[in-house]
């Protein structure tokens, strides 16, 4: 069960204490410790606001989907049906206010915006993260099924101009966007397309498709790498695509990697 962000508590009580270990203060700096711990209890209010709405979760319905493409690139194919469960899927990717408050640290090499995603998280911290919040990486499948928010194609908006719904090379200008600040897909999910790459549970295999299970998917039993999805902030609209399948390093930090948490449909 996920913790709600503690409320912001009076700071006006800390003014004494200071009195007493500093001695009298000079005139005027009363006023100015006072207009110090009003900007800090801002400050706090404003984090566990942004805490909380960050921290939206939706439900993905059970169901079947088209998983994968073809006559694209040959680790997507072939087309297959996928049967998946419900499971809740995080609204956002993970922020680094949230990895922040979480896990004590802030590794982002864009590390100035707090509701940006957080990257440079290896597999293992993203893994280590969803666990601390009592969550999980999405597998692949219900990654998939989730981004095409059930519609066919490379991408949810259809035809549409790729601008108003990612952030990738042309219109991120090299580094990662504030969360939630493009079009969601139908299901309201944002930036499942872009912003930073998604680690997801499974191992890679190009050939994965040829062999992989009907209901619930889970990647091959061991690898080399892990599965990466979505696209990132310097990426072109072809890498995008909800079928696209990269891999990486799982002890790798990554500036274009991020990741979202799932949670098993209570």
């Amino acid at each position: 069960m996920n913790r709600r962000p503690a409320r912001a508590k009076p700071l006006a009580w800390l003014l004494p204490l200071l009195v007493l270990a500093l001695g009298t203060p000079a005139p005027g700096a009363e006023d100015e410790a006072l207009e110090a711990l009003e900007a800090l209890k801002e400050k706090m209010a404003w984090e566990a606001r942004q805490l909380k709405r960050l921290s939206a979760m939706v439900r993905i319905p059970e169901g079947e989907f088209f998983m994968g493409a073809e006559n694209t690139h040959p680790n997507e194919s072939p087309v297959h049906r996928v049967f998946v469960s419900a499971f809740d899927l995080d609204q956002y990717e993970v922020t680094q206010l949230q990895y922040l408050s979480v896990m004590g640290t802030n590794p982002s090499y864009f590390n100035k915006c707090l509701l940006c995603p957080v990257e440079k998280v290896d597999f293992h911290r993203a893994e280590e993260y969803c666990r601390k919040v009592g969550k999980r990486l999405p597998t692949e499948a219900e990654w998939e099924k989730a981004a095409r928010g059930g519609r066919l194609g490379p991408y949810y908006w259809g035809n549409d101009l790729i601008d108003p719904y990612a952030w990738y090379g042309n219109n991120a200008g090299g580094q990662t966007r504030p969360v939630g600040t493009r079009e969601p897909n139908p299901l309201g999910l944002h930036d499942m397309a872009g912003n930073v790459w998604e680690w997801v549970a499974d191992w890679y295999a190009p050939d994965y498709y040829e062999r992989s299970p009907y209901r619930d998917p889970r990647g091959p039993e061991k690898g080399a790498t892990r599965v990466i999805r979505g696209g990132g902030w310097g990426n072109p609209p072809e890498l995008l695509t909800h079928s696209y399948r990269d891999h990486r390093d799982p002890d790798t930090h990554y500036i274009n990697v991020g990741f979202r948490c799932a949670r098993d449909a209570s």
